[in-house]
């Protein structure tokens, strides 16, 4: 019952994507007409996660362990938006849509000699909004802003061979709202390629505290900062379906 929301979501941008062909044909952009767009994306992200107050608690003594090194994350499972594109010329657009994706980081410590994994990520749903500037039948710039909410939380702890892990909806771990900016290249054919980064820190809380994996064995420290970007490789197919008008020819896949 808990992936119910989230089978939703798939199905509802599943179903648009399911209509396109994968044959490339000629197609029309319009110009001065409203067109849709759906897309995916492969997201390498990372981040900064700095923090003090580092403690490990025993049951019979109290240390400390190193401070996190960030390694890249990458993601190929779920990442959808469907986009509403309006061109006032061959040369000047924009778009809105909406979109879920899945973001997070990766962060390795030193704890006691072995090394302990701390991954987190969460689903976002996102409404982005893109400036587009070039030649639209080949290759153009996006600048965008694009306002998040971070809905279905995780956090997988690795430690010595054993693991845990805690899922939950609307966490209090993470920020709930975080705001991005991204800028995209487009690429003719449909590829594209975006550098994003999100305004606000990734983790909520001041303090993160959990227990370590098969061991008798706790954590705790002070959350300083806790930054989050991606880079990502995207397609786009164009909808069948196109608003008769003012267009010029394009090739989609």
């Amino acid at each position: 019952m808990k992936h119910l929301p989230v089978l939703f979501i798939s199905l509802m941008f599943s179903g648009s994507i399911m209509g396109q062909s994968i044959v490339p044909e000629v197609k029309t952009t319009p110009v001065k007409k409203w067109y849709m767009m759906n897309s995916g994306e492969l997201i390498f992200s990372a981040g900064e996660l700095k923090i003090s107050d580092r403690n490990v608690y025993t049951l019979s003594s109290v240390s400390t362990f190193s401070s996190p090194q960030n390694v890249v994350r990458f993601s190929g499972f779920f990442h959808t938006s469907q986009e509403f594109h309006y061109n006032f010329s061959n040369a000047l657009g924009f778009y809105i849509g909406i979109a879920v994706r899945n973001v997070g980081f990766i962060n390795h410590f030193k704890i006691e000699g072995e090394q302990m994994k701390l991954k987190q990520r969460s689903y976002a749903l996102g409404i982005p909004l893109a400036l587009k500037v070039g030649n639209m039948q080949n290759y153009y710039f996006n600048l965008g802003v694009e306002p998040e909410l971070m809905f279905a939380y995780k956090r997988k702890v690795f430690y010595d061979g054993e693991k845990s892990k805690k899922s939950e909806w609307f966490s209090d771990d993470v920020n709930l709202f975080n705001p991005s900016v991204f800028a995209q290249l487009n690429f003719k054919g449909g590829f594209y390629l975006r550098a994003k980064y999100y305004l606000n820190d990734f983790l909520a809380n001041d303090y993160e505290a959990f227990s370590i994996p098969g061991k008798t064995m706790s954590v705790e420290y002070k959350v300083d900062k806790s930054t989050l970007f991606y880079i990502s490789l995207g397609t786009t197919i164009k909808n069948r379906k196109v608003h008769k008008g003012s267009a010029v020819k394009t090739m989609s896949t």
